[in-house]
């Protein structure tokens, strides 16, 4: 499903360069022996990965953050040492662990040292901005898997409108090559945005120059509270711009025509969100909450992961044949980026389609497809007034985009 290429660069391993279009990587072909340990893991809703959200705060105020900081207090440094207890007597092993910005605690390193203590493998989220010499020295020494740094533009005045700070680039580039310095694995992420797909080559050429990871995405998630920032809106690219990404990178493509046991992604199977304020989530989009790891009516992590409701409903309901919509999209085989967290927050059902995952899905078809009609999904005809028609209704006209 990801489309790579290897180049050489001096002194540093062989960099990837991946077209991330997927949503969460749900992958129906077979894959390697870490896939098949992950497979089996997800058979047994092994809480296999988490995602942590140690805080909302953040340096930089990006034009697409969804974060929403609430008035509650972040969980204390005492808290999340308790909480790490629990994930590994739960039997997590990968913890990924971001923000906000993650560098913004003061307790950061005694929770990242206590999870490598622990023997957590440590996936790292950070905008990159405020590594220094001496902070770049103690994420060495957590020998993380990765570090994850955004990349939002190639040029100082395009991250700096992005990210909403002074010198961002700089600060972003020197992080990198202090990390790189240190053999610590880096990849750049770019959210692909109106304001810097014209810079989309120049990034991947930043990326190879590094000698680090990089990969890009099309979508802008709604904020928590299932608003769209003002700063964000207008700012997801539209399907004509992914249609020419898509071919751009000639980005290998087979349909695959779901059935009704397919899934979409793997929410609630071995994985799930903690938040800042130690709430329990089935995923970074599906803010529906599964239970809370302290405050008022607080439980132990292993005991919303077996009982919570909404982790038993997505792990036994969330397949096509509850997908009323998509179930019956005449173009459901380029479909790649369908979110039950997005359906949620554009309205307010997991099981429904969301207007994004329709867009994509349109040019995956038009990059496999030059030139031909696209059609219309049963989302975008609902919201049209119109009636839906389905790949099942033969012979009945489906509408058909320019």
């Amino acid at each position: 499903m990801d489309h790579q290429f290897l180049m050489s660069a001096p002194a540093v391993p062989l960099p990837a360069f991946t077209a991330q279009f997927d949503a969460c990587g749900e992958r129906t072909e077979p894959g390697d022996l870490y896939e098949a340990l992950q497979a089996r893991l997800k058979r047994e809703h092994v809480p296999f990965s988490v995602l942590w959200e140690l805080t909302h705060v953040c340096n930089l105020d990006c034009v697409m953050c969804y974060n929403v900081l609430q008035r509650e207090p972040e969980l204390t440094t005492a808290q999340c040492l308790d909480i790490l207890e629990q994930l590994a007597a739960a039997g997590t092993l990968r913890l990924v662990l971001t923000g906000g910005e993650i560098l913004a605690r003061r307790d950061f390193f005694t929770i990242a040292e206590r999870a490598r203590a622990l023997g957590f493998a440590l996936d790292l989220k950070t905008n990159g901005t405020l590594i220094t010499p001496e902070r770049a020295d103690r994420l060495a020494a957590l020998h993380p898997v990765q570090v994850d740094i955004s990349l939002l533009g190639a040029t100082p005045e395009t991250s700096d409108a992005v990210m909403r700070g002074k010198n961002t680039l700089e600060h972003i580039l020197r992080g990198v090559r202090l990390l790189r310095e240190r053999g610590v694995r880096v990849k750049l992420n770019s959210l692909l945005l109106d304001r810097n797909i014209g810079e989309r080559e120049q990034m991947i050429a930043l990326a190879l120059e590094l000698g680090v990871r990089y990969e890009q995405t099309f979508k802008i998630s709604p904020a928590d509270d299932g608003t769209l920032a003002d700063a964000a809106a207008g700012r997801q690219l539209s399907r004509a711009q992914m249609t020419h990404t898509l071919v751009a990178d000639a980005s290998p493509f087979t349909p695959r025509v779901p059935v009704a046991t397919t899934r979409t992604c793997s929410v609630g199977l071995s994985s799930c969100l903690i938040s800042p304020y130690g709430v329990v989530y089935p995923c970074i989009e599906l803010r529906i909450p599964a239970g809370r790891l302290a405050g008022p009516r607080q439980q132990r992590f292993a005991e919303i992961w077996a009982g919570a409701p909404i982790f038993n409903q997505l792990r036994f309901q969330h397949t096509y044949n509850n997908l009323p919509e998509c179930r019956v999209c005449p173009i459901n085989a380029y479909c790649e980026g369908r979110c039950s967290g997005l359906a949620w927050k554009d309205h307010g059902d997991p099981y429904g389609g969301h207007s994004l995952a329709c867009q994509h899905a349109q040019a995956r078809y038009a990059q496999q497809h030059p030139g031909e009609p696209i059609p219309e999904t049963p989302l975008q005809a609902r919201l049209a007034g119109r009636p839906a028609v389905s790949r099942e209704d033969r012979g009945q006209p489906i509408h058909l985009l320019d």
